[in-house]
């Protein structure tokens, strides 16, 4: 199992792409578990233990401690394959390519932002000996899976809902055990993201035209890859092997199957950077190429240029300038700036650390910033605090009522999934031997 592990659909309904960070030589490929015809491996099962651990921050070094969150790990994996198995024999579920292109991108998106630069993260895809395209290709159908499942379990709790008797009937009987109201607070913010700026991309266009005028002039492509490629494939001479559709985003695509073998591309650009493409063979489905990429990072006068901009719209944003007006022209967060900015209600230990310590003792009206985290400079707002409190169905029966349907919501899907175990072969497999669960064999 890749590095890259995913976490279970009942866990987070989506797949979190983890840094690089366990050794490959420790990947152990034995199997503990059978669901059906599918096979869960110990080195997956043991990944997803170690993160949830890592987030929950449990001490696996605690023999207890470590039991029981390897047995619920186990569990979900199992419910997982389960889930799985009934989406895929359910013919009225569909995924669209696009929305399994979209849902990838985003996850190696998200990936690319835990690393301080995109040089860091180039670097740790070549510790790996990965490509992006690599990645892709690795995980399109995780994400496939991840989609299907989260479409399944939507279908079957549609019509999950509870009724206004049903919620006072929970809070009447778990009042005393509800959580508290935590501590909160409403922000608004304006989003500057550090990009490539269009100067630094048309530098780095200037320079993959002047590389393929070098290629046309008869500069062999595999050595100008191995001279000027900035992906991991460039010692190879920028080699990527045979593609099939669906394998890259769309651009990427799109030119390679419209090239013949011996033809290379114009310079060619997708989210991630500038591409030079040559086609080396090709069939109706199948095309392998070779490729020069030039990232587009931003510069250090690009960021230089947006800290500026953050510090500029700060100074008026407290001085009494129009918020909303700010942020529906500057923010970079598409959501948000339809809205004046507001991002709604955050309970104070979920923030990021950086919005945690630079709003501990803002006050409604504050305005707060720059404050940099992986996603930009953000200028912060304040707009309402409320402290930890007891709930109360007269003033948080929306809370209430979403955590009774919560409720209901876990017990159909517990009972979904026996009935599901029933009529599933699933077996546990020990490393000291093998245990038949309930269901097995059926």
């Amino acid at each position: 199992m890749s590095r890259l592990i995913r976490t279970s659909l009942l866990a987070a309904l989506a797949i979190i792409l983890v840094p690089l960070s366990v050794p490959r030589s420790e990947v152990l490929e034995e199997p503990i578990a059978i669901v059906g015809d599918r096979v869960i491996l110990r080195s997956e099962w043991e990944a997803q233990t170690a993160l949830f651990a890592m987030q929950t921050k449990r001490q696996l070094s605690n023999p207890a401690v470590r039991d029981s969150v390897s047995k619920m790990m186990l569990d979900q994996l199992i419910n997982d394959q389960l889930i799985l198995l009934v989406a895929e024999r359910d013919t009225t579920l569909t995924i669209a390519s696009s929305a399994i292109d979209a849902a990838l991108e985003d996850h190696i998106a998200d990936m690319r932002r835990r690393f301080s630069t995109e040089e860091e993260f180039r670097a740790a895809l070549v510790r790996e000996g990965l490509s992006e395209r690599d990645l892709r290709v690795r995980f399109r159908r995780d994400v496939e899976n991840q989609l299907l499942k989260q479409r399944m379990i939507q279908k079957k709790l549609a019509e999950v809902n509870v009724s206004n008797g049903e919620v006072r009937e929970f809070y009447n009987k778990f009042k005393d055990s509800l959580p508290n109201q935590p501590a909160a607070i409403k922000l608004s913010h304006i989003l500057m993201t550090v990009e490539a700026t269009p100067a630094t991309i048309e530098n780095a266009r200037a320079r993959l035209t002047q590389i393929l005028a070098e290629v046309q002039g008869g500069l062999d492509f595999s050595e100008a890859a191995r001279k000027y490629s900035e992906d991991p494939t460039a010692p190879s001479g920028g080699d990527l092997g045979w593609l099939t559709k669906g394998d890259l985003v769309g651009p990427f695509e799109d030119a390679a199957f419209q090239l013949t073998p011996g033809q290379v591309s114009g310079v060619v650009r997708t989210d991630i950077g500038l591409h030079l493409i040559q086609c080396l063979e090709s069939d109706r489905q199948r095309v392998r190429v070779r490729h020069i990429f030039l990232s587009l990072s931003p510069t250090a006068a690009d960021s230089a240029a947006v800290i500026a901009r953050a510090d500029s719209v700060g100074r008026a944003a407290r001085d009494s300038a129009d918020f909303c007006a700010l942020a529906q022209n500057y923010s970079q967060d598409k959501e948000s700036q339809k809205n004046c900015g507001e991002l709604g209600w955050y309970p104070i230990e979920e923030m990021f650390p950086e919005f945690k310590a630079a709003l501990e003792t803002a006050v409604a009206g504050d305005v707060i910033g720059p404050v940099k985290t992986q996603f930009g400079w953000h200028i912060l707002r304040v707009l309402d605090r409320r402290t930890q409190r007891i709930l109360d169905i007269n003033d948080d029966w929306d809370r209430i009522k979403d955590i009774a349907r919560q409720d209901k919501t876990s017990q159909v899907v517990s009972g979904w999934l026996a009935e599901i175990r029933q009529d599933t072969y699933v077996e546990i497999r020990p490393l000291s031997g093998s245990v038949t669960l309930d269901g097995a064999g059926k």
